[in-house]
């Protein structure tokens, strides 16, 4: 009896080990499941969900419009236009073709004949893909062509591509964009954060062989347009800029030129360089026809440089504009080498020697201000440092820290050598003096227009004060005796305006000394009246082939520029201006 018991209570355990194994393996196969739903309804239910709907479904990117580029008054200097790509849709063709038989054959007969592409080429296309694109761009003529078939198996759909109707005009400031449709110059690219545009998503249904199905489509993200952006640019004075540039370019056969017109407050009317491109097809000219060489290219500033140190000297109360120095009548031994004139001048005054541009008087004058104050206002004017213009490929230039000058620099610095400046930098340094004194900021952008019709302005940087109102008076003075008979620019000169400037003729160095053929010839200076806002204009001709000095390159230049605007903004001579010089000067 106790042995059967016994062995009952034996098979009874093994069942209940079974038991407990199953059970065991069950709930493991359980809990495998159930992670394996659980990870797949939470962990891996988007990978899967954007499976499911790349099957179902194919993504199409919708087009939005880049947004336009203006000049101040309105007119487009770039823009998107749209332009349509053929593609057939062969779901609208096989069901237009139950009821007209023949329909694909009579199609394939029309699209071959406006496009001129053999039908081999269209049955070929049809046979890989349900939705084959035929064309990218289609003309005009052809677009219209195709019409009568749209809605029946032709589709036309929209893109857009960057046109800039004024060709090579004002290329250096607008730039252009890539075939990503991203800015790669110009303004193009300085704000291309403003002009890109937000584009659309579109789904398209696909049948169960993964064809996609057009007619079903549905918009899941709406395009959105660019904002608009407003140039500082007056494309009438940009092609005034562009002709006397020109004509320039042909006569003078230099390296390069570049010009920029400004007005006072920093915001620039114009600005050209030679040689140019057409950002229509960018890809057609070398990369330096690209260069924005206004705010690129380095050069010696030369005698135009003499403004920065006279006008430290006089804010300083170290010099009067009566003030005499000997010029040691044309040659000088200083520092181990000799300065020259380029004439015997004996006295001079401090506003002659500007007038006259004495390399001697302005270096006697830079020793009495001293290296410490010189290269303070070098600062103050904006030298070694950026402007800020917003423009992509700007450089600081060169200046050099006083510990870092040799026991020449206190020669050579004050008339414009050892330094290295920009355009941009030198028509600011000028914009100090017809600017009462103050540091404008050279812009582009005037304002941004967005798509709510909310209007953006340029948000004007604060200028810091760098001389005073009464020497900037001073200095208009003297450099209006620069463009008179007695001046190094006479031919600068326009009667019935307040006109001013200073010529520089800066020898290049080549092989480590200073060549006596190779110079860069520039003016810069300024031109309003009573009817006129003020107006900067700077010209810089690197390697003239013909003639040499600034007065005699530059100044032509800036002449034909600067009365051709006064002329276009209705500012005409004002007689009474020339009876007052003749007063003040005595005549």
């Amino acid at each position: 009896m106790g042995k059967i018991k016994q062995r009952q209570a034996q098979g009874e355990e093994e069942i209940n080990n079974k038991v407990k194994k199953l059970k065991f393996f069950y709930s493991v196969m359980f809990s495998v499941v159930f992670f394996s739903l659980f990870k797949l309804q939470i962990f891996d239910h988007h990978f899967y969900r954007e499976k499911m709907e790349r099957q179902i479904f194919k993504k199409v990117i919708v087009k939005a419009e880049r947004g336009k580029i203006y000049d101040r008054n309105g007119k487009i200097l770039a823009m998107d236009v749209p332009y349509y790509s053929l593609y057939l849709d062969f779901w609208k063709i096989r069901d237009y073709e139950k009821n007209h038989p023949g329909y694909w054959k009579f199609l394939r007969k029309r699209v071959s004949e406006i496009l001129n592409i053999p039908e081999e080429i269209l049955e070929r296309k049809a046979k890989k893909s349900s939705y084959p694109l035929i064309k990218k761009e289609l003309t005009i003529e052809e677009y219209k062509r195709l019409k009568p078939f749209r809605g029946k198996g032709v589709v036309c759909e929209e893109n857009f591509k960057r046109v800039y109707p004024y060709g090579k005009l004002a290329c250096h400031v607008i730039g252009f964009s890539g075939t990503e449709r991203k800015g790669l110059e110009g303004a193009e690219y300085y704000y291309d954060w403003i002009l890109k545009p937000s584009d659309g998503i579109s789904v398209i249904l696909k049948d169960g062989m993964g064809r996609v199905i057009p007619s079903l489509e549905k918009e899941i993200v709406h395009p959105r347009k660019g904002k608009d952006i407003f140039l500082t640019i007056d494309l009438n004075i940009q092609n005034i800029v562009e002709e006397e540039i020109e004509k320039a370019w042909k006569e003078l056969k230099p390296k390069s030129i570049s010009v920029i017109v400004m007005e006072k407050s920093g915001e620039i009317l114009a600005l050209a360089n030679r040689p140019n491109y057409d950002p229509n097809n960018p890809g057609d000219y070398p990369a330096g026809f690209r260069r924005n060489r206004a705010v690129t290219d380095i050069f010696e500033p030369g005698s135009i440089f003499k403004i920065v140190t006279i006008a430290a000297a006089i804010e300083e109360n170290i010099v009067s504009p009566l003030q005499r120095f000997y010029c040691e009548r044309g040659k000088w031994f200083i520092r181990s080498h000799y300065l020259h004139d380029t004439h015997k001048f004996e006295d001079l005054t401090v506003e002659e020697i500007l007038i006259k541009s004495s390399n001697i008087g302005t270096v006697k004058i830079a020793l009495k201000l001293g290296k410490e104050l010189l290269y303070r206002y070098c600062e103050e004017f904006g030298f070694g440092q950026f402007t800020g213009i917003d423009l992509p490929g700007e450089v600081r230039g060169i200046l050099r820290e006083p510990e870092k000058w040799s026991g020449y620099s206190i020669v050579a610095i004050p008339i414009g050598q050892e330094i290295g400046v920009t355009a941009i930098q030198a028509i600011r340094a000028m914009g100090v003096i017809v600017n009462d004194g103050y540091l404008p900021a050279p812009h582009i952008l005037k304002e941004i227009h967005s798509q709510d019709g909310k209007i953006i302005p340029y948000k004007n940087i604060k200028s810091r004060k760098v001389i005073s109102k009464k020497t900037c008076r001073i200095l208009s003075q003297i450099l209006e005796k620069v463009v008179s008979p007695e001046g190094t620019a006479p031919l600068a000169y326009i009667s019935g305006y307040h006109v001013g400037g200073k010529t520089g003729t800066a020898q290049k160095v080549v092989n480590g000394r200073y060549s006596k053929d190779k110079v860069v010839a520039s003016f810069v200076g300024y031109i309003y009246n009573r009817n006129s806002p003020k107006i900067v204009i700077m010209v810089k001709v690197d390697e003239p082939k013909k003639l040499f000095y600034g007065g005699l390159v530059a100044a032509p230049i800036f002449r034909n520029i600067a009365w051709r605007t006064m002329y276009y903004l209705e500012a005409p001579p004002d007689e009474n201006l020339e009876r007052l010089k003749l007063v003040l000067r005595g005549k």
